[in-house]
């Protein structure tokens, strides 16, 4: 008889544990954040024209950063447009979609969550359970020293010359650079900001094109860690190739510009006198010029006044040249 209460205590486990399990199951199946990977596209209109040229770079690090605690990995990619990522969202087949605030409307089965510090939304499929923890996880992040520094770091405070200013101080010195001139080049190549696109396919701060992105590290194009740190790696190669023709650092710092526009074979051609690129010294009078306007102090001999003289350090045919990136090196 003793028996009896036991028996019927494990009986009764039995039977309400796959209820329990079940539920479990359900409410984390409802909160799609936490499955798998998080998907995300980012679709906004921040060129080199609009007033928030950041913004692409600002929500990127916010995506990473909300992923990180609610996913087992973040997939983020650049959209063009608005109405076929919303027919993802709505099939599921997209967690998150980016869009100035602006460009949406309201949409049966989808909901947004607007960024309180941009003119910038986050759309997703509509659930009472994903609304709660997005705005949940937000207010709690604004009030972290990794937001407040992010914020810092994109209205560029403090003389700051970029967002990525520390990760050009760390790169630069494995190159023996100046990391104001580091900047510079990835200005004149970007103007600092992740998105950037060139019609030949490089993509992120340093452009790199995709066969020499993936020679020197870059799993994520769009991470300007992994982007600045690719670039860099670049520029070490380079410095190591043209070392052997020339000792004087002057001109090898000239040449290692020239050739991350135009690739080692043309600067060497440069070096030699021979097929001289007007465009290719236009570009490196604009990095060099760029450098001094970032505070940088440039030797005379650098500027090449043999070359094209003194460039206007806006001038904007120089930071288009990107697609001359010679993959082939």
């Amino acid at each position: 008889m003793r028996l009896y209460p036991h028996v019927l205590a494990f009986l009764l486990a039995l039977f309400l544990f796959p209820i329990a399990t079940n539920r479990i199951s359900h409410l984390k199946d409802k909160d799609s954040f936490r499955n798998g990977t998080l998907r995300c596209v980012i679709s906004l209109d921040d060129s080199d024209n609009s007033l928030d040229r950041y913004a692409t770079g600002f929500n990127y690090e916010i995506l990473k950063a909300f992923g990180e605690s609610h996913s087992d990995s973040v997939s983020v990619t650049l959209g063009d447009g608005i109405g076929e990522y919303l027919d993802s969202v709505l099939l599921g087949e997209l967690d998150i979609l980016v869009i100035p605030v602006s460009g949406y409307k309201d949409t049966a089965g989808v909901s947004s969550f607007a960024m309180v510090d941009t003119s910038v939304t986050w759309v997703f499929k509509s659930d009472k359970h994903r609304s709660r923890e997005l705005a949940r996880w937000f207010a709690k992040f604004r009030g972290t020293a990794e937001y407040s520094g992010m914020v810092r770091r994109f209205s560029l405070k403090d003389g700051m010359i970029s967002p990525y200013d520390e990760l050009f101080k760390v790169n630069a010195k494995t190159i023996g650079w100046d990391w104001r001139l580091l900047a510079a080049l990835a200005w004149s190549e970007s103007k600092f900001r992740i998105q950037a696109r060139s019609p030949k396919g490089a993509l992120g701060i340093m452009q790199m094109m995709p066969v020499t992105a993936d020679r020197f590290g870059v799993r994520d194009p769009l991470d300007p860690e992994e982007n600045i740190a690719a670039g860099t790696r670049y520029l070490a190669f380079l410095k190591g190739m043209l070392s052997r023709y020339t000792e004087d650092p002057e001109t090898l710092t000239w040449l290692m510009i020239a050739a991350y526009n135009s690739g080692g074979g043309r600067a060497l051609q440069d070096l030699e006198g021979k097929e001289r690129s007007a465009a290719t010294a236009a570009y490196t009078e604009a990095v060099l010029n760029r450098y001094i306007s970032f505070g940088g102090k440039a030797a005379p001999a650098l500027l090449r006044p043999d070359s094209l003289g003194g460039i206007d350090p806006g001038y904007e045919e120089t930071g288009d040249q990107e697609e001359e990136h010679d993959d082939n090196e």
